[in-house]
């Protein structure tokens, strides 16, 4: 398995329960694939460097997953059809990257064993 981080940006003017389902929409197709979580996080609503679709802002969203390589390009297609998906990238982790994500998660694992 590899590791992925995908960036998307969503319409600024949905709903939190709507951000929430389209997150909750990628996480689940990631899983159903055979992924898995690790991260998956708004970053918050951002100014657009340029408009998209009119927009000039948009919801920020993180997803740092594990999959097989087939996976990025199924959920990739998902993304294509959602209209509320205004942009997204796909990009392999690096292997520093991942080293220090994992050193991060067993400290925070270790802490939290420890209160």
């Amino acid at each position: 398995m590899k590791y992925y981080e995908l960036l998307y940006i969503v319409q600024p003017t949905l709903s939190e329960e709507d951000l929430k389902g389209i997150m909750g929409d990628i996480a689940g197709r990631i899983e159903k694939a055979g992924g898995k979580i690790l991260k998956n996080e708004v970053w918050q609503k951002r100014n657009l460097a340029y408009p998209i679709k009119k927009f000039k802002q948009g919801y920020y969203v993180l997803v740092h997953y594990k999959a097989e390589a087939n996976v990025p390009k199924e959920i990739e297609e998902r993304m294509r059809i959602k209209e509320d998906i205004l942009r997204f990238m796909t990009t392999n982790m690096l292997k520093k990257d991942m080293a220090a994500y994992e050193k991060q998660q067993n400290q925070e694992a270790k802490d939290d064993g420890n209160a």
